[in-house]
């Protein structure tokens, strides 16, 4: 199976790359298909690959010193993991988990290399992610951290919304993402979410859902976030 231009459009690591690149990264990529649930890698396994996204979501998360989870991410089609093995060659420091039926293309480090030697943006293009994501670790230590759960439920929602979790709508966009998976982004209970979810309902923010959210108001959820 070949990558598409729309995929290659999606993910940032092509970014400026030239459209001969494509055909080049087609013969680097190596297609992998994984089941719902199924584990694609797990926290200290070795790192030799970053996966690109074709179809399905992932859950990316790790496992606290008490052994209870913690889930980082969802990510959808486009979006890329696993890129720190091909800096530091280091063991997995999460684990990738498919949510529902999952194909991806991956990226094994010696195909990394090939492709950099030809197009260095590449490897420019993978700084610019693993800085971002640095960056964006920073704020929701903070978060998490400092603000109660309304803060915290509105920073997961707008991390979702910023990310391109799920599907444009005609009011916002609507993830497909229960109530004890967004608990768990936002390091509370279940209960507590759906609260939550039910008060930002009430004030027009969001429309709640027994396994999906749509965000409504990104703006309103700002005010909430840095309680305005």
């Amino acid at each position: 199976m070949k990558l598409d231009a729309p995929e290659l459009l999606q993910s940032p690591l092509f970014e400026g790359l030239p459209p001969e690149a494509r055909e080049i990264a087609e013969q680097a990529f190596r297609t992998m298909v994984y089941r719902p649930g199924q584990t694609i890698f797990e926290a200290g396994d070795s790192g030799h690959a970053l996966y690109l996204i074709r179809s399905g979501r992932v859950k990316i998360s790790h496992c606290n010193l008490d052994g209870k989870e913690k889930v980082l991410a969802y990510l959808n089609p486009g979006e890329i993991f696993g890129e720190m093995s091909l800096v530091d060659e280091e063991p997995r420091s999460a684990t990738a988990t498919a949510v529902d039926e999952v194909t991806l293309h991956a990226l094994y480090l010696e195909e990394y290399w090939g492709l950099v030697r030809r197009y260095p943006q590449v490897a420019h293009n993978l700084a610019r992610i693993l800085a971002r994501r640095l960056r964006e670790m920073n704020h929701e230590v903070e978060i998490l951290t400092f603000e109660e759960a309304r803060g915290r439920i509105a920073y997961a929602l707008l991390k979702l919304y910023r990310h391109r979790y799920g599907e444009p709508t005609a009011r916002g966009r609507r993830m497909g993402l229960t109530h004890r998976e967004l608990a768990d982004l936002a390091g509370t209970s279940r209960e507590t979410a759906t609260r939550v979810l039910n008060q930002f309902h009430e004030q027009g923010l969001v429309h709640a859902e027994s396994r999906a959210i749509e965000v409504l108001d990104t703006e309103g959820l700002e005010n909430v976030l840095y309680d305005l």
